[in-house]
């Protein structure tokens, strides 16, 4: 069922969820590059100044700025760190949320994610209009750019993954069918939120919010990894020594069973890059709604893709996206993510970014 970077299975016919029924490029499974492995591929340079200067480099120094700007009281301890949040939260006052996951919760936090701040928003009886709305003007542009280059949840399972160079890759109908359990996880998480805005709307939230406990202000909180990295851990004591130790037989089971759930998406990435994108995000479902056929996108150079003898665009691909099954023009799914990793490793440069 399961296939590592070297050697992936043949596709199975009707399998790929992500191509469009209509202009699927015909083709049938094709042969893996002899020796092909994650670090194949040019970057911007060539030589040892593209071994620095590169595009999954410019992608990996962008994503910790934004994790730690996003987030700026992790910078707060440092010397000098009041200037450092004082510097993000300029950047907090002019953008609006962006389609990420991270909670305005967060001490110091400056930016916030579009699913998180909704799910806030409906459940006080508010229909997020701008939320929305700018939510649908970013992705319709940019795509899942965000998810890439910006969410801290992302950035953590990328650098989870980035020891192992053999991953290990489900075949198309097996990811098919994980890919579900995110729209169900969608549709659970806002029957809840629109369950709890409407009993506020009409004054009988009493008892429901007392039953729901700490799903009543957003029902994807206390699962949601960035809440549980930037909230909840700040609200329990950590061992500072050996000393001390004994906090940790404080803290509540809840808490504990959050520590290993973001310890399962940590441990598991190294295996399965970006599972927790892939399999369980609700935020990162919806967002595809949008970004499917965003003005920005992924396409191939049909006089330079070599499909019938090479897969290496879809072997480094972190979202494992079939992309030699979408037309050459432009590859229409909803879950890249445009981190380029397909581009930045093409021997033949046949990645190209499209305008549309």
């Amino acid at each position: 069922m399961t296939e590592g970077t070297e050697r992936p299975d043949r596709r199975e016919p009707g399998a790929e969820d992500e191509a469009p029924e209509k202009g699927r490029s015909e083709r049938p499974a094709m042969t893996p590059v002899e020796g092909a492995t994650e670090g194949d591929g040019p970057g911007i340079l060539s030589g040892p100044l593209g071994m620095v200067f590169n595009l999954r480099m410019l992608r990996r120094v962008v994503q910790l700025l934004f994790f730690l700007g996003i987030n700026a009281y992790v910078m707060a301890s440092w010397y000098g760190g009041d200037a450092i949040v004082g510097f993000w939260r300029q950047f907090g006052q002019v953008l609006p949320t962006l389609p990420i996951i991270a909670p305005l919760e967060a001490p110091a936090a400056v930016l916030a994610g579009s699913f998180d701040t909704m799910q806030r928003e409906f459940t006080s009886g508010v229909f997020p209009f701008f939320t929305l709305g700018a939510m649908i003007i970013i992705l319709v542009v940019l795509g899942r750019t965000a998810c890439g280059w910006v969410c801290p949840i992302g950035t953590v399972q990328d650098f989870a993954t980035l020891p192992n160079r053999s991953k290990i890759r489900p075949a198309p109908g097996t990811e098919k069918e994980f890919r579900r359990i995110k729209a169900y996880l969608f549709i659970m998480v806002m029957f809840f939120v629109l369950w709890v805005g409407v009993s506020k709307v009409t004054g009988t939230e009493e008892r429901l919010v007392e039953m729901l406990g700490p799903f009543a202000d957003a029902a994807f909180a206390p699962w949601n990894p960035a809440y549980i990295i930037f909230v909840e851990s700040t609200r329990h004591v950590w061992p500072t020594g050996i000393d001390n130790l004994w906090v940790l037989l404080q803290w509540p089971t809840v808490f504990w069973l959050q520590v290993v759930f973001i310890a399962v998406i940590v441990v598991g990435s190294f295996w399965f890059p970006r599972w927790f994108c892939r399999w369980l995000c609700p935020a990162g479902w919806f967002y595809g709604l949008f970004s499917k056929d965003a003005l920005i996108g992924i396409g191939r150079n049909p006089a330079r893709c070599t499909p019938d003898t090479c897969n290496l665009c879809e072997v480094v691909c972190p979202m494992n996206i079939q992309i030699r099954s979408f037309p050459y023009e432009r590859v229409h799914s909803p879950d890249c993510i445009m981190c380029l990793e397909c581009k930045s490793h093409c021997p033949t440069k046949a990645i190209q970014i499209r305008f549309i």
